[in-house]
């Protein structure tokens, strides 16, 4: 255990500070590990995109 009292308080600060990022970023590697092991999200993608007429997407890329 951290016997100074100013290395305590920072390592309860920092752990906090962890765990809050932690928190946050879980959502986004869920699915990122959803993209990594799930071959259905990318024909998903792919039916989508095939889907889509190119006069309709290009001005939304900013082509047209």
């Amino acid at each position: 255990m951290i016997k100074n009292p100013f290395l305590q308080n920072a390592w309860k600060v920092i752990t906090w500070r962890w765990r809050l990022q932690l928190a946050i970023n879980a959502p986004f590697g869920l699915l990122w590990l959803a993209d990594k092991t799930n071959p259905a999200v990318h024909t998903f993608d792919m039916a989508v995109l095939a889907a889509l007429h190119a006069e309709w997407l290009a001005p939304m890329m900013g082509i047209a």
